[in-house]
């Protein structure tokens, strides 16, 4: 198994696990100015709102440095990504059962990869100038595209429609797309899971030092599904553009399902220490997140196949580190 193809299918892991799409929605026309009153004083419900003809930008910033010990290598290969994937997310109807239709577009993508054997690779999808590297000149391409996702009444996805056109526009992966890094941003599972945060406000209504639950599963083409288990706590009401916003904490583990043969590379692999940790801001009269951050560490061990030799066996182990920011700004 060679390092490269390794750092190619992991280093996407699980940017869009655990509640980093904190996404919401405003009221449609030029952005209104509202002036709440003073913070609730007892239990208030932290309810989503979704105008139609609404439109939030968002941008979801990635660090993320990983280390892989190889045997037989004396040293650990070590990477470091930083990457910033922007999306523009639109209301287009809503039905009298309370369930919605969103399309998301793609807005830019810009990514920049230094160490392990792929040397440096950097783009910037906003840069001409990109158009020299094979997936940066992809990454144009999909400037634009966007896909349909479908809510029901509970905000839970029900099918996303165009991620086959964004393949297309991808094309041959070898040539366009050789670190799979578009694949996975552009991926059904991508899209689906860039709405789970949508399960992470309470059932009832809460005041501060209440703690609630959430435990949900995503899909990674990368890692299987993944099961994220959380504990929030919200901290206190905060003031933000004379707004009232609900700062919450969050804390817990992921790990993947248990029971499932978990192969990347085609290597047998397991995950060990999967912690999860973050805030969120929740705007009450916009009824949507407006900022994140989430912090993920993890160790991937892999076992190196018959076909290695003296190898066989013996185990690949990567360190991963992630920390997400994402924060929303509302256009209309």
């Amino acid at each position: 198994m060679k390092a490269k193809g390794l750092g190619r299918n992991l280093f996407f892991t699980l940017c869009v696990v655990a509640g980093l799409a904190l996404l919401g929605c405003s009221k449609s026309g030029p952005p209104p100015v509202i002036k709440a009153g003073p913070p609730p004083t007892g239990p208030t419900m932290l309810t989503l709102k979704w105008p139609v003809d609404s439109r939030v930008e968002l941008a979801v910033d990635l660090k993320q440095p990983m280390e892989t010990k190889i045997p037989g290598q004396a040293e650990p290969m070590k990477q470091d990504l930083l990457l910033t994937q922007k999306y523009a997310r639109t209301v287009l109807s809503e039905s009298p059962d309370g369930s919605h239709v969103v399309a998301m577009e793609i807005v830019g993508t810009k990514m920049s990869m230094k160490g392990g054997q792929q040397g440096e690779v950097a783009f910037d999808s906003s840069d001409p100038s990109s158009e020299t590297n094979a997936t940066g000149a992809t990454a144009r391409k999909l400037v634009g595209a966007k896909v349909q996702i479908f809510l029901d009444a509970s905000n839970r996805v029900q099918k996303v429609e165009g991620a086959g056109e964004l393949r297309k526009l991808i094309g041959p992966t070898a040539k366009n797309d050789p670190l799979g890094l578009l694949g996975d941003l552009t991926s059904e599972d991508t899209f689906r899971n860039l709405m789970k945060a949508n399960e992470s406000l309470p059932t009832t209504p809460v005041q501060p030092g209440d703690t609630w639950p959430v435990k949900s599963e995503s899909h990674s083409k990368t890692m299987g599904i993944i099961v994220s288990d959380h504990t929030y706590k919200f901290i206190g009401w905060e003031r933000r553009n004379d707004h009232n916003v609900a700062h919450l904490q969050f804390d817990g583990t992921i790990a993947t399902k248990a029971g499932e043969d978990l192969r990347i590379s085609g290597l047998p692999a397991t995950m060990q220490g999967g912690n999860s940790s973050g805030e969120a801001w929740f705007d009450l009269e916009e009824g949507m997140f407006v900022e994140g951050d989430v912090t993920q560490d993890m160790t991937v061990t892999l076992t190196m196949p018959k076909e290695a030799g003296p190898l066989a066996g013996q185990p690949i182990t990567v360190s991963l580190n992630q920390f997400i920011t994402v924060k929303l700004v509302r256009t209309r």
